[in-house]
């Protein structure tokens, strides 16, 4: 034990320094081997990292050139849509001359149907005094003296002027048989007429007398005498007329628009409410007609309705 403690000791510092040592990485072997690296390689991944970006610049200009093609692609879009809008743009001008010269030419038309149905009724007037005076047909007028003699046969000659002046009126009811009175066609022909050129009093009586002899334009008479009435601002005989076909002629193709009509004038008279119930009411039951989207018309110019209503 004496001995022992006797050995002399190793310095610490010294012994450290041996085991670091032996247990520190060969930098120097390393550093050797870094430089015997073959040379090939670093030429393999030089070339390797060439090819990559040859690569790389040729997709950056095949990229390039597929956006210079869509650019290209959209101004020629852009240039056709412009085109296009121009060419609508002249085809709905076209067409609004169009339609002007189509009002044009119906106003026109208009004025020449009333022209010739002037025409027609002197005609017919004339017709009508031939038939009652005996002129021109060889048949002998009624020419009864007041004191009852017989009448004599017409003599020759009697279509003369001076013979259709100095002879007398025939019988009211011969002259009802004989004359050429106006077809119901005739007399509605002449109240639209009369109508289209705002002459409203003269196409009402027109269609009334159509109304009243009932057939297949009493419905559209009634529909019009309602609209004239309402051109003129009368709205409560104007209802009237519109009820009338709304109740009497439930499968005229004028129910809708009576229905519309109606709602129209209640509006005005100021019963928002009831118009209202009529517009949606019209959508519901004639969907997809004119009266339809009419209705839809005044209920998007209405006020929104009151939540608490």
């Amino acid at each position: 034990m004496k001995s022992f403690l006797t050995v002399p000791r190793i310095p610490a510092l010294l012994v450290g320094v041996l085991l670091g040592s032996l247990s520190a990485p060969p930098l120097l072997g390393e550093a050797r081997a870094a430089a015997q690296r073959d040379p090939n390689r670093i030429v393999a991944e030089i070339r390797q990292i060439q090819v990559q970006l040859a690569t790389l610049v040729e997709a950056q200009t095949a990229l390039t050139g597929a956006v210079e093609r869509l650019l290209e692609d959209r101004e020629e879009q852009l240039t056709a849509d412009r085109r296009s809008r121009a060419e609508t743009k002249n085809t709905l001008e076209r067409m609004e001359r169009s339609v002007a010269t189509l009002d044009e030419a119906f106003r026109d038309t208009g004025e020449r149907l009333s022209a010739l149905m002037v025409e027609v009724e002197s005609v017919r007037e004339a017709q009508r005094r031939a038939a009652i005076l005996g002129a021109g047909t060889g048949e002998a007028a009624d020419t009864s003296p007041p004191d009852g003699e017989e009448a004599g046969e017409s003599t020759e000659g009697s279509d003369s002027p001076d013979a259709d002046e100095s002879s007398p009126e025939g019988d009211p009811e011969e002259e009802a048989t004989v004359l050429d009175q106006p077809s119901v066609s005739e007399v509605y022909l002449q109240a639209d007429a009369d109508y289209l050129q705002g002459r409203y009093d003269l196409a009402l009586n027109g269609f009334e007398r159509v109304a009243d002899q009932g057939g297949e334009l009493a419905d559209n008479a009634r529909y019009l005498m309602g609209e004239c009435l309402l051109a003129q601002d009368r709205l409560d005989p104007a209802l009237e007329q519109f009820e009338i076909v709304i109740r009497d002629f439930p499968d005229s193709s004028k129910h809708a628009e009576a229905w519309y009509k109606k709602g129209l004038i209640l509006g005005r008279m100021g019963h928002e409410s009831d118009a209202r119930e009529i517009f949606e009411d019209i959508l519901d039951v004639f969907a997809g007609t004119t009266a339809a989207r009419l209705a839809q018309r005044e209920l998007d110019a209405m006020p929104p309705r009151d939540p608490g209503v």
